[in-house]
């Protein structure tokens, strides 16, 4: 009894160092972990004429968001269920489609 207690531990030390490894791995790579999420968003509504592009977080974020890209270079996450939001996304989509 107390040999195969012994002859377990080994293994289950190896089963949990390589599945550890593994996630380590696969987390290196990014599968794990989004590029850019949104943590807060902005208050205020910004003008569609300075907005220059959006793009919608990874699901994988914790909170659904958009960036909104700026004419000059900042990138702005706000919060997609609100009316503004949506009324500049569709005017961005409607000007690429132009």
């Amino acid at each position: 009894m107390m040999i195969m207690m012994m002859m377990k531990n080994p293994m289950t030390l190896l089963t949990c160092s390589l599945l550890f490894s593994s996630l380590a791995v696969l987390a290196y790579q990014g599968s794990f972990c989004p590029d850019e999420c949104c943590f807060e968003f902005i208050s205020t509504r910004l003008p569609k004429d300075k907005v220059v592009s959006h793009k919608f977080t990874d699901e994988r974020c914790s909170m659904e968001g958009v960036f909104f890209t700026m004419k000059n270079g900042a990138k702005i996450c706000a919060d997609p269920s609100l009316q503004w939001v949506k009324f500049v996304i569709k005017a961005k989509e409607r000007q690429r489609t132009n």
